[in-house]
């Protein structure tokens, strides 16, 4: 097991990547916990997957434990799936302060994380992520949300979790699907500040989506590490720092809501073509080299093979795009690669350009 440690002042917290933690939990427990039940977030599939190990950690808190499950879809993260939850979390605590758990994808992290943020003006929670995804990026740095019509995470706060529990034997049960959709991720990470991690990647892509579990946890570990560095330097998304994070997020957030949330794209994908796409606008201003993009779209061709994108409009798209969170003062905002290893954000993109590369390749995904 190793530890990666976010500064964050009074709302620092560990994250723990390896086998064997649920095991460990009361050992790893640093926080002072608060006297209510805990109110374990979660849905139908991961609590018969991994519910038992989850209540197996727990029992020797000896607390009032309820598993409250939510659809297992992006639509959870909406405000009647929110509604229900942080109404049942009221009717169990009552008069008392709960722990609350995200136990699942980034989805149940998402909304766990926001209903603890919310409810009594904010309680503590864990975040038990169950995918790669998860574990790599949105259950850390406190980026909690749900989605309405017009754009994705765009209802949110920045809440800190008292730790992140990245067991590795979660990791054992995803399908290949789901290890490919959180390898966007980590892919990112490559290209936006560690160009060793991609060359990891390169050489390693067959281990890893065989869920080899020294490759797993290296990238897992890495990811982590790299993340946690850029939180620190800008938890709150102001300094024009944590906006690197979100490359490949552009694009790949218009291209969900202009799907409405329908599950045509999973999370990963979408992020994979926004990637490929703003790879693309950086090579087309002079960015980006011909070699390095050939890399990166070669790289994520070997995840994601072009799909059909039926009916999903780019006018919709481009819509999509000015709910951004990062176009401010009515300016768009990318966040581009310079070379592998490293990106930084462009402001005022022209418009064409965008347009171009979005049409040329959405009906390519």
């Amino acid at each position: 097991m190793k530890t990666v440690r976010i500064n964050l002042s009074e709302r620092s917290y560990n994250i723990y990547v390896g086998h064997g933690i649920m095991k460990n939990l009361r050992f790893l427990v640093d926080f002072e916990l608060p006297q209510g039940p805990f109110f374990i977030v979660t849905n139908k599939k991961i609590n018969r997957l991994h519910g038992s190990s989850l209540r197996k950690a727990l029992k020797p808190f000896c607390r009032k434990t309820l598993f409250f499950e939510v659809p297992d879809s992006e639509k959870s993260k909406s405000f009647p799936v929110y509604i229900k939850t942080i109404r049942r979390l009221a009717r169990l605590a009552k008069k008392t302060k709960p722990l609350v758990f995200a136990f699942g994808g980034g989805v149940i992290g998402d909304l766990a994380g926001f209903v603890a943020s919310a409810y009594r003006r904010g309680v503590p929670y864990i975040q038990v992520p169950t995918t790669l995804l998860a574990q790599v990026d949105s259950a850390i740095g406190g980026k909690v949300a749900i989605d309405i019509k017009e754009a994705k995470n765009i209802v949110g706060n920045f809440y800190q979790p008292k730790m992140v529990l990245c067991e590795s034997d979660f990791l054992k049960t995803l399908p290949k699907k789901e290890l490919r959709n959180g390898m966007a991720e980590v892919i990112k990470y490559g290209i936006i500040s560690d160009g060793n991690l991609f060359g990891y990647i390169e050489k390693n892509m067959d281990k890893i989506l065989k869920a080899d579990p020294d490759a797993l946890s290296h990238i897992v570990f890495r990811s982590c590490s790299i993340k946690a560095g850029v939180v620190e330097k800008d938890e709150a998304d102001i300094k024009d720092i944590r906006a690197v994070l979100n490359f490949g997020h552009t694009v790949g957030h218009a291209m969900e809501a202009a799907s409405r949330y329908s599950g045509q794209f999973a999370h990963g994908q979408a992020v994979a073509e926004g990637m490929i796409m703003a790879s693309l606008i950086s090579f087309r201003i002079g960015i980006l080299k011909k070699r390095d993009l050939d890399r990166i779209c070669c790289l994520i061709r070997r995840l994601f093979k072009k799909t059909d994108t039926g009916r999903l409009s780019t006018k919709e798209i481009l819509k999509a795009l000015a709910y951004d969170k990062k176009f401010i003062y009515g300016v768009n905002r990318f966040i581009l690669p310079e070379r592998i290893g490293n990106a930084k954000i462009v402001d005022k993109v022209p418009g064409e350009i965008i347009k171009t590369v979005v049409e040329e390749n959405v009906k390519k995904c």
